[in-house]
């Protein structure tokens, strides 16, 4: 799972977030087409709201899937 295209805000928030969660996270886009959980390939990210947005493909079938992962609403004490 290689990162794509990121914009700044977005490289910068991603990065916060520990590896092996950015890994579970790429890993379990809800693929309506699909109907179950799979893996965000082809992605780009992007700041909207102060969260990440995902936009990419569904692996098995090709299908276009966004995950929004929540930064916005993390503790600034980073607990």
């Amino acid at each position: 799972m290689s990162d794509g295209s990121f914009t700044v805000g977005a490289a910068v928030l991603w990065g916060t977030i520990a590896k092996d969660a950015r890994d579970r996270i790429l890993a379990n886009v809800f693929c309506v087409k699909c109907r179950e959980s799979v893996e965000i390939v082809r992605f780009t990210g992007e700041v909207e709201n102060g969260d990440v947005i995902l936009k990419g493909a569904c692996a098995p079938c090709g299908h276009a899937i966004v995950r929004v992962v929540e930064t916005s609403e993390r503790d600034s004490s980073m607990n």
